[in-house]
């Protein structure tokens, strides 16, 4: 099928969720599989599409559950957040053979906001160090996360030590990058009114285009 929105109904139905029990969302999981379920597999599919014209022909696009679509239920067991269900929708499309450890872009969605990110986990903490000091590799990153922050209140999340990794010096051009043990780069916007309409795949693909640079960029330093 083809994306033409999500209801009004459908992200109320996806706010209410983290207060709900099992019981009750088996009572309404035929609301759930037609006002949630299959719009997000029609907007996977149809962003996919549009972001592998602008971005790569090799991303990937998965319309199903554990694919491109996070389960709604929460891993509760190594959460602080024990609700049941979120109440948010989840994305990924990646690029590369192994998902987990692929360049990947995200989408958040909730009734309220719309987040983007594209990020990486890293294979090699030493191997991207040796890429972020490198100032051509490096430099040309910091150039496209510098370009990626105008008008946008970009979250550079991974900066898990509190100083600069020997044996590079703590007064280092890209320290801060140097003192990640992950990386993505991140920011959340007001969902629009067309999120209730088709429309609402190009003003995504439109935004994660702007991850274009560093995309790439990861893509061709992974492994």
């Amino acid at each position: 099928m083809t994306f033409d929105g999500f209801s009004k109904e459908g992200l109320r139905f996806l706010t209410t969720l983290r207060s709900k029990d099992k019981a009750w969302f088996d009572a309404n999981r035929k609301t759930y599989e037609t006002e949630i379920v299959a719009p997000t597999k029609a907007f996977v599919a149809d962003l996919g599409e549009a972001l592998a014209q602008t971005i790569f022909r090799s991303l990937v696009a998965q319309p199903k559950t554990n694919g491109s679509i996070a389960p709604i239920n929460n891993d509760v067991r190594f959460s602080k957040d024990k609700s049941p269900y979120k109440d948010h929708l989840l994305l990924k499309f990646w690029e590369g053979a192994d998902k987990k450890m692929a360049p990947t872009l995200h989408v958040r969605l909730s009734e309220k906001s719309v987040g983007f990110a594209t990020g990486v986990m890293f294979g090699s903490v030493d191997r991207w160090r040796e890429l972020i000091d490198d100032s051509r590799s490096g430099g040309a990153l910091a150039d496209a996360l510098a370009e990626l922050s105008q008008g946008r209140a970009l979250d550079i999340a991974g900066q898990e030590l509190k100083r600069v990794p020997k044996p590079y010096a703590g007064d280092h051009p890209r320290a801060d990058l140097l003192r990640h043990k992950g990386f993505q780069a991140r920011w959340p916007e007001t969902t629009p009114p067309e999120v209730h309409s088709g429309a609402f795949v190009d003003w995504c693909a439109t935004r994660l285009s702007a991850c274009a640079a560093i995309h790439r960029w990861l893509v061709k330093h992974s492994p």
